[in-house]
């Protein structure tokens, strides 16, 4: 399986980078599922050492969790590949526009509240010195 995405001669941009990093941790993901399939085989193999559990068996067994492994290095690929298609760029695009957005529009509203917020604080605060002020004043 290649492991680098083609790239450009320039600078890439930070959707590229993005989509690199989404490949490199579901090839991460595959590898740790054949590392794990094998440790299980071997495991399973010394768990298993009887006469009851032939080569064979084993060798099945082995194949299969080595099968699995496969499956998920082409699952990368097949991801990899999709993401480099213009409709899931654009899609990739529009989610990350549609969460900067979203975002913005979180921030902006916790802003204004929070303003308000401490507006009303303030004027309590004030209302209690004023008070207090006009107590002091007189006794």
């Amino acid at each position: 399986m290649d492991e680098k995405l083609p790239m450009k001669s320039e600078e890439p941009t930070e959707e590229e980078r993005t989509w690199r990093a989404v490949a490199q941790r579901w090839k991460e993901v595959g590898k740790q599922v054949k590392d794990l399939g094998e440790r299980l085989g071997v495991a399973f193999k010394e768990g298993w050492a009887t006469d009851e559990v032939s080569e064979e068996e084993t060798r099945k067994l082995a194949d299969r969790l080595r099968e699995l492994g496969e499956k998920m290095d082409r699952a990368v690929d097949s991801v990899r590949e999709e993401a480099k298609h213009p409709e899931t760029k654009a899609a990739a695009k529009e989610t990350w526009s549609a969460t900067r957005g979203a975002s913005t529009d979180l921030l902006d509203e916790l802003r204004e509240t929070l303003s308000e917020g401490l507006e009303e604080v303030n004027k309590r605060v004030d209302d209690l010195m004023r008070k207090r002020k006009e107590k002091t004043e007189s006794e």
